[in-house]
């Protein structure tokens, strides 16, 4: 009898609630590294597996594309493991053929190259379910896996996952977001700046209000979800917007910021152009930043022919009202 089955009829209801809330409460509690491993944790107390697979993918041709992925009692040799077999593994196009039902597998009993994964990783059947979302068309994907002498899964247990991994999506989200609450307030508070949760492919998983905006001031033309430029940790700095990328895990948390018209001076050129619009004289800022005062005078014009500006009240207001850079 599986711990499922042990649960009476009259309490499977609130046993599962009490697993939606324990889950809701982890994704607004936990940072995003953490969610997983404690999100699994606790459903192994409901719905006994002995490893799983939880990714972020898309299927691409019959071909899953991995977009995002944490195994839990798996070993990272799996992945390329599993690729060697994808094309014979009845999971992918059951699944898909049923987006959202949960499917078992007998792993030693379908396909060689199957057997031989399960052989290989000490695993005898599983319990997978995938949900895809309507706008990102990415889909959650699920795999619970038992070794061989375990009970195997039942009805019961197929139709639990069914009705939660729609909810495991949501927790997902719902983590990310968390993570975007907690960065922004490690943040000056800024006006022009937006956080968003994109994969290394560039498809973008959560974001805040604004996000899209800033976005359309370099892009006028973009729409989502697969970002118009690609990232790594060097960022991206552009005409009007520059994007920090900050990795978490096999995400991308990113900082967007709109460039104020500060944006185009050099670094000495702002130096001089934060004296001059201060009120000191030319002579003064020579001294200040130990430059020729004719080195001076070459910084102002180039100031006033980048800012389109032509007084030195003019520098003074623009500098009060706009973030350097």
């Amino acid at each position: 009898m599986t711990k499922l089955d042990a649960v009476a009829s009259d309490d499977l209801l609130g046993s599962f609630s009490q697993l939606l809330w324990d889950i809701n409460q982890l994704a607004q509690r936990l940072p995003l590294p953490d969610f997983h491993p404690a999100a699994l944790a606790r459903l192994q107390r409901l719905l006994a597996f002995d490893c799983a697979w939880w990714g972020r993918s898309v299927l691409i041709d019959g071909r899953i594309e991995e977009h995002s992925r944490f195994f839990y009692e798996l070993p990272e040799t799996y992945l390329a493991d599993w690729r060697s077999i994808e094309h014979q593994d009845v999971t992918v196009e059951r699944s898909h053929r049923e987006p959202g039902q949960a499917v078992i597998v007998d792993m030693r009993a379908t396909t060689p190259g199957l057997a031989w994964l399960g052989e290989r990783h000490d695993l005898s059947e599983l319990l997978c379910v995938i949900h895809t979302s309507p706008r990102t068309r990415l889909s959650d994907h699920l795999s619970l896996y038992r070794r061989p002498g375990s009970a195997r899964f039942g009805e019961r247990e197929r139709q639990l996952l069914t009705h939660l991994i729609s909810h495991l999506s949501i927790a997902v989200d719902a983590s990310q977001i968390r993570t975007l609450v907690a960065r922004r307030e490690c943040l000056e508070s800024q006006p022009h700046l937006a956080l968003a949760v994109c994969d290394r492919q560039g498809v973008l998983h959560s974001a805040e209000r604004g996000f899209s905006d800033l976005l359309g001031d370099e892009w006028p033309d973009w729409q989502g979800p697969t970002l118009p430029v690609h990232l790594d940790e060097a960022g991206y700095e552009g005409a009007r917007i520059s994007i920090q990328c900050l990795p978490v895990l096999d995400l991308w948390l990113l900082t967007v910021c709109r460039l104020g018209p500060l944006a185009c001076l050099s670094e000495r050129e702002l130096v001089v152009a934060q004296h001059f619009g201060s009120g000191l004289t030319y002579k003064e800022i020579a001294r200040e930043m130990a430059i020729a005062p004719s080195t001076v005078r070459h910084h102002i014009r180039s100031i006033y022919q980048k800012l389109d500006l032509h007084d030195k009240a003019s520098v003074a207001t623009l500098l009060n009202r706009s973030p350097p850079g």
